[in-house]
């Protein structure tokens, strides 16, 4: 089962993101906040400066001597030190500058009327944050990492927990083998969305069993009623086969058995295909159907033509038309003969009752068997759904079924069916092999 996508990683990424995001944010706030916290430092101990010079100006007219050591009182920026002097480029103003060998300066400017003043305190010794920041950035990068490993630890077990259940019940879905379904497997899932999916697909598979079982009576009846009949014809023509008659009566009964054996073959097949036993040692059918073809068997081509040409010759009675067959007599391909007998007829059938005059060619093109007509072709707008059930042309009087069957019945085989037609220029249908070709 594959989990590189799975939602147990998508959620554990979505922790892990989250902690990132929220480290960083932290981590940036806690700098901006030690960074503010020093500035807002170094500015209380300017204004206390202004407010000492602003005293002594309003006492005796002149300005004192700085509280600190590291301020320095100036009348205009020619007497700032020189690294700073340099940045503000003759024209004073408050603010944080940084100097020259890691000198720190912070200006302010002093109301005092006419006369302009400038605190300038040189912070560098006094400095906190910058010195140690370094350190607050490898303590902020080991934190953010333990506080990933911790989130990616509580969201792995938390998703772990959380889809586990998720988990089961999609082995159990995925591991069903055919005509063994599981059910009653809701009770064993928590009580939350998870076991409300469980229980939606506990009913949906009672629903699937009650309907397998309801397709498998039908098949054991199907097979029955119609084999029954179909046994009863085989025997009273048998026993009229044994009576004299006339040439054209022992014909007729001779298609009559004919029909009757081909009956009972195409009644087999299509009940082995809806009970899905074509190969009924594969444990699942239809993944071997789709590799290739199932129960295959040497079939001499040519017989199997001929036969199914004699089989429908009366749909050309009266009618114009030459059938010729391109097939040689040693042609023999591996495939399975009563599904291959179904779709040949099939086609021939179907070439047959549709072309009033002209031709049919049934002939061998590489690995595949092609039937052409030069019938009037089929209609554009029945060519996009020919093989869907009940499609069929104006002039048919079957129900649409047969090319869909078809088509079912070769992709259970491995027997490819295509069909090329153009309005007035005839069809080809054509049977292919992908595995076995002719020889």
């Amino acid at each position: 089962m594959k989990t590189g996508h799975s939602l147990r990683s998508r959620m554990v990424a979505a922790f892990a993101l989250f902690a990132l995001a929220t480290a960083a944010c932290f981590s940036g706030f806690s700098v901006l906040f030690v960074y503010s916290v020093e500035d807002d430092f170094f500015g209380q101990m300017l204004r206390q400066e202004a407010a000492h010079q602003e005293r002594s100006w309003r006492a005796a007219g002149r300005l004192a001597t700085p509280l600190r050591e590291n301020v320095s009182l100036h009348r205009g920026p020619a007497t700032f030190p020189a690294d700073l002097a340099r940045q503000l480029g003759g024209r004073a103003r408050g603010g944080e500058f940084f100097g020259e060998q890691g000198r720190h300066y912070h200006v302010r400017k002093l109301s005092l009327g006419l006369a302009p003043a400038y605190l300038v305190a040189e912070v560098s010794r006094d400095l906190v944050v910058r010195p140690r920041m370094p350190f607050i950035l490898g303590f902020l990068a080991v934190a953010t990492l333990a506080i990933l490993a911790i989130t990616l630890a509580i969201g792995y077990w938390l998703a772990r927990r959380a889809t586990e259940p998720l988990t089961r019940l999609a082995l159990l879905v995925s591991n069903t083998a055919p005509g063994q379904l599981p059910q009653r497997f809701a009770q064993d899932f928590p009580d939350n969305e998870i076991g409300a999916l469980a229980r939606t697909l506990d009913e949906a598979m009672a629903r699937i069993v009650d309907f397998i079982e309801r397709e498998q009576q039908f098949t054991r009846d199907a097979s029955h009623e119609l084999r029954t009949p179909l046994a009863v014809i085989e025997g009273a023509a048998q026993l009229l086969a044994q009576q004299p008659m006339p040439a054209q009566a022992a014909g007729q009964l001779q298609r009559v058995r004919s029909a009757a054996a081909q009956m009972a073959q195409t009644v087999a097949t299509l009940l082995a295909l809806a009970r899905e036993d074509l190969d009924a040692s594969s444990a699942r059918p239809l993944a071997r159907a789709a590799a290739g073809p199932v129960a295959a068997e040497p079939v001499a081509l040519l017989p199997l033509v001929e036969d199914t040409v004699v089989q429908f010759a009366h749909l050309l009675d009266g009618k114009p038309v030459e059938v010729s067959v391109e097939v040689s007599l040693g042609t023999v391909i591996e495939s399975h003969r009563a599904a291959l007998t179904i779709l040949l007829s099939n086609l021939v059938s179907n070439a047959f009752g549709h072309t009033q005059r002209g031709e049919i060619r049934i002939y061998v093109d590489g690995a595949s068997l092609v039937v052409a007509d030069s019938g009037p072709g089929i209609a554009p707008a029945l060519r996009a759904r020919l093989f869907e059930p009940g499609a069929k042309g104006e002039a048919s009087a079957g129900f649409g079924l047969g090319l869909s069957i078809a088509r079912r019945l070769g992709e259970r085989v491995g027997i490819g069916i295509a069909i090329d037609s153009a309005p007035g220029g005839g069809t080809r249908a054509r049977l292919s092999w992908a595995v076995a070709g002719l020889e």
